[in-house]
C-alpha cells in the first residue's frame, strides 16, 4: 500500500521506503549525530535559566553557535524561527528531531508571520529561540526583531555565548558554524534576563541591532573567559 506524508517543506507525496527513506530523511539523522557527539562534550553552564518555571523567554544567541547550543534546548521544547527558503526546510526537520517547534518566517522587523508565530507561543507560555543574526548575515550583525518582541510582549530576553576548547568550524559558510568536538570542553554563558520598556519597540533598527548585539558580544566574552579559567585548572 502505498503511504503518504507531508515533507518539511509543506508537499505531500508518497512516503519512500527502507533505504530510499534512510537517504531521504539526512537531516533527521544528522541531528541525531549531533545529539550523540554533543553527550561527548563536556559542557559548563553560566547562569542556566529554568526553562520550566521560568516563564516564556526571549532566547538569542549567534547563528554560529547553533550546533554548541541546539542540543542542550530540545528537551523544553521551545519554538524556534527558520527561514521559509529550502534550507529553512531542512533545518525545520532536523530541530524538529531534537524536541524543538518550528515557525517560519524571518526575524526583521518586516517579518511579521514569523514574529506574529513566535508572539503566540509566547502569549502561550513557550520559550522561543532566535539565531539573531539569521539567516543568512551579515555575521554578527543582529536583526532588530527580538527587540521588538519582547518590547510589544513584555517578556524578557536571555542571550547567550559560547567557547569551545576545540571545534570544527565550517569556514566554507557566511556565518562560520562551529561544532564542539567530542572531548572538548564548552562554556555557555547566558545573561540575566534582559526587561524592555514598551517603547523599544519604536527604537530606530539599527539601535535595536546594536543593544542586541553587544549584550550577545558580552555573553561571548564571558564564556571565553570561564573557559580559560577552567583550561587552566580553576573550579
Amino acid at each position: 500500500m502505498l503511504v503518504e506524508e507531508t515533507t518539511a517543506d509543506g508537499q505531500v507525496g508518497p512516503r519512500p521506503a527502507g533505504r530510499e527513506r534512510f537517504f531521504l530523511d539526512w537531516p533527521a539523522w544528522l541531528a541525531r549525530l549531533l545529539n550523540l557527539s554533543s553527550k561527548l562534550v563536556r559542557v559548563r553552564y553560566i547562569r542556566f535559566p529554568d526553562l520550566i518555571h521560568g516563564g516564556p523567554t526571549i532566547f538569542v544567541h549567534w547563528h554560529c553557535e547553533d550546533l554548541s547550543m541546539l542540543p542542550h534546548f530540545g528537551r523544553y521544547h521551545p519554538r524556534i524561527l527558520v527561514s521559509q527558503s529550502r534550507d529553512g526546510a531542512i533545518l525545520s526537520r532536523a530541530v524538529s528531531v531534537l524536541g524543538f517547534d518550528t515557525s517560519r518566517g524571518s526575524s526583521s522587523r518586516g517579518g511579521a508571520g514569523g514574529l506574529l508565530a513566535l508572539k503566540r507561543s509566547l502569549k502561550a507560555g513557550q520559550n522561543v529561540i532566535f539565531a539573531a543574526d539569521g539567516p543568512r548575515g551579515p555575521r554578527h550583525v543582529a536583526k532588530p526583531g527580538p527587540v521588538y518582541l519582547a518590547a510589544k510582549t513584555g517578556c524578557p530576553i536571555c542571550v547567550a555565548g559560547t567557547a569551545s576548547s576545540f571545534s570544527y568550524v565550517a569556514r566554507g559558510t557566511w556565518s562560520k558554524t562551529r561544532l564542539p568536538l567530542p572531548g572538548s570542553k564548552t562554556v555557555i554563558a547566558f545573561s540575566p534576563s534582559i526587561y524592555l520598556p514598551p517603547e523599544a519597540a519604536r527604537w530606530p533598527s539599527h539601535v535595536q541591532s546594536r543593544f542586541l548585539g553587544a549584550a550577545i558580544s558580552d555573553a561571548v566574552r564571558e564564556a571565553e573567559v570561564e573557559l580559560a579559567r577552567w583550561r587552566g585548572g580553576g573550579s
